[in-house]
């Protein structure tokens, strides 16, 4: 009688797990569909603060800048501020547009990498049934995945921990960037540098317009990452959900 139990329990699992199917995890296509989504949706957000910082960088570049150190001669001053200008405005657009380039490689790594990971076993203990090849997941699904693995039904049923994950990192991302050594302060120290040796300035010239555009700009990046984290989703973009949800419910 024993055994006989024993074998009914192994049916009872093999009925689970063969015939109706194994829960699958969120698999490549899906990882990158649900990363973009997020990145797609997230992007507007952020442009306009990188915005921001543009502005407030360009507007003040030259507030503390003696002109005089750059040349004796007027037009040498009226050519290498233009070019100033305009590079720091360029190389701020760049860093937004890196930034965003990269998120989703970011937003992938946060829900899938970072703890707790959105990976493993989904048919222990058993919650949903993996549905027909073409056939999405539904909402019932969504809700029925109450613990964290790597199927579409559970990161749905948790989006909000999948987002504050991404969150963090993207957070985190700025405020490495933006460090004093960070790699935009050095970005725009090589293009003073590069506009300086163009125009043979002397080291004085140099000097004083490295460290004058190094203190405008480590300023405004040191306010950086607190504006950006006060003005990136302080609705937790919730109105993205919806939609991201349906995405990540279309993927077996």
């Amino acid at each position: 009688m024993k055994n006989f139990r024993y074998f009914n329990v192994f049916i009872t699992i093999f009925a689970l797990i063969f015939i109706t199917g194994p829960v699958k995890s969120c698999e490549k296509k899906c990882r990158e569909g649900i990363s973009d989504a997020f990145a797609d949706s997230w992007g507007p957000e952020i442009a306009p603060i990188f915005d921001d910082l543009r502005t407030t960088v360009t507007t003040s570049l030259f507030f503390d800048m003696n002109l005089d150190d750059i040349s004796d001669e007027w037009k040498v001053i009226d050519i290498v501020t233009r070019e100033l200008a305009t590079e720091v405005y360029n190389q701020i657009n760049d860093f937004k547009n890196t930034y965003l380039r990269n998120m989703s490689t970011v937003i992938q790594d946060s829900i899938f990498n970072v703890l707790p990971q959105f990976k493993g076993n989904c048919n222990d203990p058993f919650r949903v049934k993996q549905p027909p090849l073409g056939v999405n997941w539904t909402s019932q699904d969504c809700e029925r995945m109450d613990y964290i693995c790597g199927n579409p039904p559970s990161i749905c049923h948790f989006i909000g921990i999948a987002k504050q994950k991404c969150f963090n990192s993207l957070i985190q991302r700025i405020i490495d960037n933006s460090d004093t050594n960070g790699i935009y302060i050095q970005a725009i120290q090589h293009k003073v540098k590069t506009i300086a040796d163009k125009h043979s300035l002397a080291y004085d010239g140099t000097k004083s317009i490295t460290k004058s555009i190094t203190k405008v700009v480590q300023n405004s990046l040191y306010e950086f990452p607190s504006y950006f984290k006060s003005r990136f989703c302080p609705d937790n973009c919730l109105q993205y959900d919806e939609d991201i949800k349906l995405l990540l419910l279309s993927y077996p």
